[in-house]
C-alpha cells in the first residue's frame, strides 16, 4: 500500500507541492506546540522569567527558563510570535545560534524588539550567531586558510562539502534552516534601531556559553537603558 501511494504522488503531485505539504505540516506542528506552551506558562506562572534562554535546543541552561519548539524545553513558543511575558520582567535574555534561523529583517526586527520589551531596565541581552565574517574573510586565501582547516576539524558541515564555496553555502543556508547570516555590523544596526545601547562584541564566556559555540562564533552583548 505505502509503494502505491508513494508511486501515486509521485505521478500526481510535484517536487514543490510536496515541499509546501512538509512545511503546512511543519506549521502545524509547531503551532500545536505553541499553544501548549502558552497552557504550561499560565498553568505555572512563568510570565516574569528572571532569565530567558531563546532556542535553547538540547542545551539547556540551570537557572534560565528555556524556551524552543522542542518538547524537552520549559516552554514550547514559537518565537516568531513574540515573548508572551509581561514587559521590564527579565534580567537576562540568553540565545546561543538561534537567531539566524529568522528571515531578516521580519521577523527578527520585531523579535529583538520584543526581547527589548520584557528586559528590565539595564537589563542585557547575550547571544551568539555563526561568525560570517570569518569565512568571508578566509575565502581569498584558499582552501588551507583557517576557516577551511576548521571545517575539516569539526563536524560542522557534511563530508559532500569540499570545495570553499560549498562550505560557505551551507554556512549561510543549512540546508534552508540558516535565514540570514551576521557580522556584527549588521548585529549592531538591527540592535541599535531597536534600541540597545552598550553594544559590543563580548568573549566566549565558559559559564554561559556551550563549549561547542567556543569556535566559529560571533558573540554580542547589548543593554537595554536604564530609562528604557
Amino acid at each position: 500500500m505505502r509503494e502505491v501511494l508513494k508511486t501515486f504522488i509521485s505521478r500526481f503531485v510535484s517536487p514543490a507541492e510536496i515541499d509546501a505539504l512538509r512545511l503546512l505540516r511543519a506549521e502545524h506542528v509547531m503551532a500545536s506546540r505553541h499553544r501548549e506552551g502558552l497552557k504550561k506558562m499560565r498553568r505555572e506562572v512563568l510570565n516574569r522569567p528572571a532569565k530567558l534562554n531563546l532556542g535553547s535546543g538540547p542545551y539547556k541552561k540551570p537557572g534560565f527558563v528555556n524556551v524552543d519548539l522542542s518538547p524537552i524545553a520549559d516552554l514550547t513558543l514559537d518565537l516568531r510570535r513574540g515573548l508572551p511575558f509581561d514587559s521590564d520582567c527579565c534580567g537576562t535574555i540568553f540565545s546561543e545560534h538561534c537567531f539566524e534561523h529568522f528571515d531578516y529583517p521580519e521577523p527578527i526586527s520585531s523579535l529583538f524588539r520584543e526581547c527589548f520589551r520584557v528586559l528590565e531596565p539595564n537589563g542585557e541581552l547575550c547571544f551568539s550567531v555563526p561568525d560570517t565574517e570569518w569565512p568571508l574573510s578566509d575565502y581569498r586565501m584558499g582552501a588551507e586558510a583557517p576557516y577551511f582547516k576548521a571545517c575539516r576539524e569539526h563536524p560542522w558541515h557534511p563530508a559532500t562539502c569540499a570545495t570553499r564555496l560549498e562550505h560557505i553555502n551551507y554556512h549561510f543556508r543549512q540546508n534552508g534552516e540558516h535565514r540570514y547570516a551576521y557580522d556584527f555590523e549588521t548585529a549592531e544596526k538591527i540592535l541599535r534601531q531597536t534600541g540597545f545601547v552598550d553594544i559590543r562584541k563580548r568573549c566566549f564566556d565558559q559559564s554561559l556559553d556551550s563549549q561547542h559555540r567556543q569556535i566559529g562564533s560571533l558573540f554580542v552583548a547589548a543593554r537595554k537603558p536604564a530609562n528604557g
